[in-house]
């Protein structure tokens, strides 16, 4: 059956599926310029935020929402790899759209990767489901505010603005990427290794900013990784990841006691539900107080490794 030339088949066309879209590593090469490479820099990480956008507003899949806040964190870390007042302008706005977004994926971790497994080893109470309500309740506030930011013309105005700064001159045109990657890299190393004097001695938020420092050194790395021999990338970080991983589970532990805080702010509805709130938060924080204590030792002896290891663009 046509209508005005078209076939009904025409007419009714496959929906596009959408998917999480993760980072993909700049394609560069040791001669191109520097202001070149950091144009192709800041446009990759401009894309994987632009790509994740419908995946959030309109599937809004807690991946997709991972993904974009990844994609904001590159989009940062490329940001400050020159200052300049324009670009330390366009870093705080992306602080701050990682900032409105956060809550959303922190709820997601807490339900999905921290709440729900405690629950299945500790057992069924009647104070564990009060807290899975208000949490759900919670992480439905924090995605609607996510979506409505991500979808907002401020949002759009801000991708716009960082595709008009890479498109402008940054570095001089005598400078390559293979000059200037050695010091990038190995400041933001330093950097780490600071943040990781007496690994022993740091407090979950010392822990917590090591762990910023490593997730910049790596993708400091990722940007530039394609000026260096493929293996000799792929084996120094591979243990940067599994660290900075085996760090962000310790972090999204002790971010347990304040996300059970918060939920217990709302006004129970009576002495006993507020005793068997109390037991079920005490139960859920000391579950992971263990896990977490355990898991220290591990991290401790892979951040030793880590630091002696040769990085690949010495």
């Amino acid at each position: 059956m046509k209508n005005g030339g078209e076939t009904m088949s025409d007419l009714v066309r496959p929906q596009v599926q959408l998917v999480p879209v993760p980072a993909r590593q700049p394609l560069l090469d040791r001669d191109v310029s520097g202001d070149e490479a950091l144009r192709v820099i800041l446009f990759e990480a401009l894309a994987q935020v632009t790509a994740n956008v419908p995946v959030v507003v309109e599937a809004r899949t807690s991946e997709g929402l991972h993904q974009l806040r990844v994609g904001l964190r590159r989009l940062r870390t490329a940001l400050t790899l020159i200052n300049t007042p324009a670009l330390s302008e366009l870093n705080a706005r992306a602080k701050l759209f990682i900032n409105l977004v956060g809550p959303a994926r922190d709820l997601d971790v807490f339900l999905d990767e921290l709440f729900h497994p405690a629950v299945t080893e500790l057992g069924s109470r009647l104070g564990f489901d009060i807290l899975a309500t208000r949490a759900s309740h919670a992480r439905e506030a924090a995605w609607q505010t996510a979506v409505t930011q991500i979808a907002s013309v401020e949002f759009r105005q801000f991708g716009d603005d960082v595709a008009a700064a890479a498109r402008s001159a940054l570095w001089p045109e005598t400078t390559t990427a293979g000059a200037i990657a050695p010091a990038l890299l190995t400041a933001a190393l330093k950097r780490a290794q600071k943040r990781g004097r007496r690994f022993r001695a740091l407090t979950a938020p010392d822990r917590h900013r090591l762990r910023i420092a490593l997730k910049k050194l790596r993708y400091r790395c990722e940007f530039f990784a394609a000026l260096y021999p493929k293996a000799a990338v792929k084996e120094w970080l591979e243990p940067l990841k599994n660290l900075q991983d085996m760090l962000g589970h310790l972090n999204d532990v002790a971010q347990v006691r304040g996300a059970v805080g918060r939920l217990m702010l709302e006004e129970a509805q009576s002495a006993s539900v507020q005793a068997d709130l109390s037991h079920a938060a005490g139960l859920l924080q000391g579950f992971h107080h263990a896990r977490s204590a355990r898991f220290l030792g591990k991290t401790h002896k892979r951040w030793k490794a880590f630091r002696v290891a040769e990085p690949f663009w010495v």
